[in-house]
């Protein structure tokens, strides 16, 4: 049998005092809920040394010492690839690396002791070399621009939404034989129907969000400007000094749409590619999935579906949208840290 929990230093204390009142080593047991052998070696110590806490016990020196466990740490961190190794992984890199055998559970602990935990990666677009620079350019050009610069900015974007939300990458508690129950799966849906919608909001309000029935090509985005974007911007800017933001998809930078927007004197922001954590709508279409992931029932059709998405559209509070907006110099100097490289945005 291994050594029990150690008494605390209220518990030696009371033992010697109710020794020195006369209690009896029984009683003394019963009191402090400990042992009659550990009542007498403390009174025992305490009458040898004068003191009441015992010595600390050594107890076994860990198996990788804190110079080993940075070094563990390095061969983690360094390589994208280590990064995604199981613990058995983790085992045999160390192993191969210093010739050291260690067991699964000291990997655990060592990992837990250098703050490193085995979490979900977030989903995130790649984003090359060219489109960091591209990004890191953008962002620097427009590091100066203050709250005010951007809340005359109307965003704009294209987001679709299914029937039946993709569950999310995610870990559950669950006892063995819970492994196939429907609260602890995470449920998917193939050929969900869907439908594209199309938004637009700023700091002074929220614009229409609009079904897609057809293919986005140039000419059916140029009918979408003229419809919802061009009054929508009017409305909100009426001193026509508002800027337009859409991204680069290719329906946007067609001729034909070009063309409108010029003709339309639409002031179109430049944007680099590969940022949608630059665009603060992205939040908004998060909020509507999330919507519609947590109905009771999910829509039926698409007729309910326009419905429920439209119910989310206009549920979103002013407030909500306005700190969007605001946190633009946030996400940028966020990019500019990263060099260009994805944000937590």
């Amino acid at each position: 049998m291994g050594q029990k929990k150690e008494l605390t230093e209220a518990q030696r204390g009371t033992i010697i005092y109710c020794r020195k009142r006369g209690d009896s080593i029984r009683c003394i047991a019963e009191t402090v809920d400990c042992g009659a052998t550990t009542v007498r070696a403390t009174l025992k110590r305490y009458a040898d040394t004068g003191q009441i806490a015992s010595k600390k016990r050594s107890g076994r020196p860990p198996l990788l010492n804190n110079q080993d466990r940075q070094r563990l740490k390095r061969l983690i961190t360094t390589k994208e690839k280590n990064r995604r190794l199981s613990r058995a992984g983790v085992k045999s890199l160390w192993e191969a690396k210093t010739g050291q055998e260690i067991s699964i559970h000291t990997v655990s602990r060592v990992m837990h002791a250098i703050g490193l935990k085995n979490c979900v990666a977030r989903p995130k677009p790649l984003v090359s070399s060219t489109n960091k620079t591209a990004r890191l350019t953008w962002c620097r050009n427009h590091e100066s621009w203050t709250v005010q610069d951007w809340r005359k900015v109307l965003w704009s974007d294209e987001s679709t939404f299914s029937q039946f939300q993709q569950s999310r990458t995610c870990r559950v508690w669950r006892e063995p034989i819970e492994e196939w129950s429907v609260s602890c799966i995470s449920a998917t849906v193939r050929h969900s129907p869907s439908l594209m919608h199309w938004g637009c909001f700023s700091w002074h309000g929220k614009g229409p969000i609009v079904p897609l029935y057809r293919s986005v090509t140039g000419t059916a985005y140029v009918d979408t400007l003229r419809k919802h974007a061009v009054p929508t911007i009017r409305r909100l800017f009426p001193r026509r000094n508002g800027w337009f933001q859409h991204d680069n998809a290719t329906p946007h930078k067609s001729n034909v749409a070009k063309a409108f927007l010029t003709k339309s004197r639409m002031r179109v922001l430049d944007w680099p590619a590969k940022s949608p954590d630059l665009n603060p709508i992205e939040n908004l279409w998060a909020i509507i999935k999330q919507h519609i992931r947590k109905q009771k029932k999910p829509p039926r059709n698409l007729v309910e579906l326009k419905r429920c998405v439209k119910a989310a559209w206009r549920a979103i509070p002013d407030t909500t949208i306005k700190n969007l907006v605001d946190s633009m110099p946030r996400r940028i100097q966020a990019v500019i840290a990263a060099e260009g490289g994805p944000t937590k945005y």
